[in-house]
């Protein structure tokens, strides 16, 4: 099943770079005013239809071609799936969807707001809706199946995003093997001490009921995630359950206040099968983690 799935992500993948970086071959116009510049014109029948599930792969850009939305960043394995249901179906993106067909790749420009109102039905936090931006937006149709054959292809990319995990996370934990000594380990999570020193934090009763945490994530490709903003550490209270993720609670009951720690923390102790849409995580994403304690 591997080599099988391999095949297929492939397959995606080939076509996605293909499209992303090569001239429309043809433009048309939807009836609500889109120009859709297609870079792939599949000559496979199958469209959207009532009840089913869209599969797609999307890269949406603002004007400084900054990457706002991507399925890599929040989908499974690169795929974001909808159900073709009202939300889509009396927004503008139905225009789209009825204009392209599986294994279509095209790019098209979109408000910002009509975007995430179009596929999410709610309105983001960092999206000024009085002030929209314009976004580049290139789409890849990956499918539109029944809710039966969802349930395979979920299958099948779940499988490979596990995969794909444990290949990175063993490739990373071999070169730490290798190149340093005095490493904690536990439940497949790996962090090393790399320095120590007494918090300049001053000592209250606040601060001695609450554990202080300044830290960033990076993905294992070195995608910068999250940093706590600067001189705003996080505060969180002690000997309550329930309020950091495992890896986390892993690191602060094995390490002592001052220490700064870089670990690389496994999926299973952190986002899971989920993953976090807001902070654009993907499922089965194994962070690096730079933790100090304070």
């Amino acid at each position: 099943m591997y080599n099988s799935v391999k095949y297929h992500i492939g397959i995606i993948i080939f076509y996605l770079f293909f499209s992303c970086n090569s001239k429309p071959s043809s433009t048309i116009v939807t009836s609500n005013g889109y120009t859709l510049n297609y870079h792939t014109i599949s000559a496979d029948t199958n469209k959207v239809h009532s009840n089913c599930i869209v599969n797609l792969n999307i890269v949406a850009k603002d004007n400084n071609q900054k990457v706002v939305f991507s399925s890599n960043f929040t989908g499974l394995n690169g795929v974001s799936s909808f159900y073709y249901d009202s939300t889509i179906s009396k927004s503008p993106f139905n225009d789209i969807l009825l204009n392209s067909f599986f294994g279509d790749s095209l790019s098209f420009e979109m408000l910002s707001t009509t975007f995430y109102k179009s596929l999410f039905d709610r309105s983001f936090s960092n999206i000024d809706s009085s002030n929209p931006s314009l976004l580049n937006i290139h789409l890849k149709i990956l499918g539109y199946n029944s809710y039966k054959n969802q349930i395979s292809f979920h299958n099948k990319i779940d499988s490979f995003a596990q995969i794909k995990e444990n290949e990175l996370i063993n490739s990373k934990r071999k070169i730490w093997d290798t190149k340093y000594l005095n490493i904690f380990k536990s439940r497949g999570l790996y962090a090393i001490k790399i320095s120590s020193e007494k918090t300049f934090l001053p000592v209250n009763d606040s601060n001695q009921n609450h554990i202080i945490l300044d830290y960033s994530m990076h993905d294992l490709y070195g995608r910068k995630i999250y940093k706590t903003p600067f001189l705003k550490p996080e505060y969180y209270e002690k000997n309550k359950d329930g309020q950091l993720l495992d890896g986390f609670q892993i690191l602060i009951e094995n390490f002592n206040s001052g220490d700064s720690i870089i670990s690389i923390i496994p999926s299973d102790l952190l986002f899971g099968s989920k993953g976090s849409f807001v902070n654009q995580i993907p499922p089965y994403s194994s962070l690096k983690v730079n933790l100090k304690i304070k």
